[in-house]
């Protein structure tokens, strides 16, 4: 159901975070939120979680320990059991020397967005997206620059598209952090 789960990191600016959490809803509230154990997951100061819509593909932005540069994307599905798999990293066609980080998956699970400090763009941080290749986590088309329309000289990141024509993403190109619609 749409909107009965939650998923979060539980920390504070003193406290890194321990794993991704799950709270669900609970009448007109939320139930106190529980620890996903995923073995392999490695949080510190770089961290953040896509949890795609039917539960099954979680795509994780950490610095592990076979990251390329200083954040990278890892994938963790889930098994049959109801586990999730230990994170792999997403490769070297996505990974770059420097961050990678903020995925979000199109709805049919082949268009991952997410935003770069490494590969070629017009600032600090650009949103990209590539496609899954072969139905492999591993094996994606070469990252494409979403150009002067989303990206900016700044910082740009944390893109996600609702229904069909309009997304969402955060820039600081107005020096402060701020939330920007485009169609």
């Amino acid at each position: 159901e749409k909107g009965d789960l939650f998923y979060m990191l539980k920390t504070t600016s003193t406290r890194r975070p321990e794993g991704i959490y799950l709270a669900r809803r609970l009448g007109s509230g939320w139930a106190k939120p529980t620890l996903i154990p995923v073995e392999g997951i490695e949080p510190n100061e770089y961290f953040s979680v896509y949890v795609t819509p039917d539960q099954t593909a979680m795509i994780i932005s950490m610095n592990g320990p076979d990251s390329r540069g200083k954040e990278d994307l890892y994938i963790s599905l889930k098994n049959e059991r109801g586990g999730w798999s230990n994170p792999k990293n997403m490769g070297a066609t996505i990974n770059s020397t420097g961050f990678e980080m903020s995925p979000f998956l199109s709805a049919n699970k082949r268009r991952l967005y997410f935003a770069s400090s490494g590969h070629p763009g017009l600032g600090n941080g650009d949103i990209f997206y590539c496609d899954r290749l072969y139905d492999s986590w591993e094996i994606w088309s070469a990252p494409k620059n979403l150009g002067d329309r989303v990206n900016s000289k700044s910082f740009d990141a944390y893109f996600s598209i609702y229904g069909d024509s309009v997304a969402y993403f955060s820039s600081n190109r107005e020096n402060q952090m701020d939330l920007y619609k485009v169609s």
